[in-house]
């Protein structure tokens, strides 16, 4: 699968493909979003469009039975919506992602959304909704953990931004797989190729390696496409700006030793797949599946969407001592790298 530049593809275990319904779960999810109020005229159907997020749900999961497959088109469909909130819509200071963290409370608890709740809130209510017919109380506990990770780790990357400066490398490692939002996303796998995993096995050491290696892989490959996005939107929880900051990097050194990283990973994530047991058919089943969401997010982000090539209509613009690299408090000079 490609990343950006001219080097060789990345290398994975198995080769990116479509859900034979990708067509079929598009319109899905845009009716979704147009009932649950997500999308607002013309201009958000079009923003829906451009970054395809059904499109994505169809290349990650291409063996994701019916009707796990819709829940999973219209989760991608949300999360979209969810990061616009604080990238570029008033979601985006640490008092306001509070208040949408704290509003988010019962759904976590498996509540139904209060009456009268803004739109992202009665949506998440309805996939909570389906996601509870098809899984365990155990499964529901393990996820609703994850997805309130990944709410308080978007407070946290917010007030990074405040600060204009980024995270050391080490935080962003953790910090990044929370943001990311695909540890509760492997979680909804389990439930579109109906292979609920037991907490024992799931937790199992060799199973969590494959699980990290994924979404280091996929977290680090968007932010090579969607560094201008970010940098447009004053976000500093970025590997290449990491690198700049945290080693004197120039911006294109910067994303050549970003990409060494992915490759690594993605090694990383093969070597996990074969060290995983035999004969174990949920387990297998789960990890072939993990491995075709790693080909089929880098196969959408090279073919499949818009979202990081133009600025989002409306954005808000970013003051320009929080998006220029170049002034980001306490960046070193290049060439002064630690050895």
């Amino acid at each position: 699968m490609a990343l950006p530049g001219p080097a060789a593809p990345l290398a994975l275990p198995v080769t990116a493909r479509h859900h034979p319904e990708a067509g079929r779960l598009t319109r899905h999810a845009q009716e979704w979003a147009e009932r649950f109020e997500l999308i607002n005229g013309a201009d958000g159907a079009g923003r829906l469009a451009r970054g395809a997020p059904a499109r994505l749900a169809a290349a990650m999961l291409p063996d994701a039975a019916q009707p796990e497959a819709d829940l999973a088109a219209c989760w991608m469909t949300w999360t979209f919506f969810l990061d616009d909130a604080y990238e570029e819509g008033p979601g985006g200071t640490t008092t306001a992602w509070s208040a949408v963290t704290d509003t988010f409370r019962p759904l976590l608890a498996w509540q139904p959304a209060p009456p009268g709740a803004p739109p992202l809130f009665r949506a998440l209510g309805d996939l909570m909704d389906r996601l509870r017919r098809h899984t365990s109380p155990a499964w529901q506990r393990r996820f609703s953990g994850h997805l309130a990770d990944a709410l308080a780790a978007v407070r946290r990357e917010i007030a990074l931004r405040d600060t204009g400066v980024p995270p050391t490398l080490a935080e962003y490692r953790t910090l990044r797989r929370d943001t990311s939002g695909f540890v509760p996303t492997l979680d909804i796998l389990e439930v579109c190729h109906r292979a609920e995993l037991p907490p024992a096995v799931h937790g199992a050491p060799a199973y969590q390696d494959l699980l990290r290696a994924a979404i280091d892989t996929n977290a680090w490959s968007n932010d090579l496409y969607s560094l201008d996005k970010e940098v447009a939107c004053g976000l500093v929880t970025n590997l290449v700006l990491i690198l700049e900051h945290e080693r004197g990097l120039t911006r294109a050194a910067a994303r050549r030793t970003a990409r060494a990283m992915i490759e690594d990973r993605a090694a990383d994530l093969t070597r996990a797949l074969h060290r995983l047991p035999p004969g174990d058919a949920p387990v297998n089943r789960c990890a072939t599946a993990v491995a075709h969401l790693v080909a089929g997010w880098l196969e959408w982000h090279a073919r499949g969407t818009d979202r990081y090539t133009t600025p989002a209509p409306g954005a808000a613009p970013v003051p320009s001592a929080r998006t220029d690299p170049d002034r980001l408090p306490g960046r070193r000079a290049p060439g002064s790298a630690r050895g």
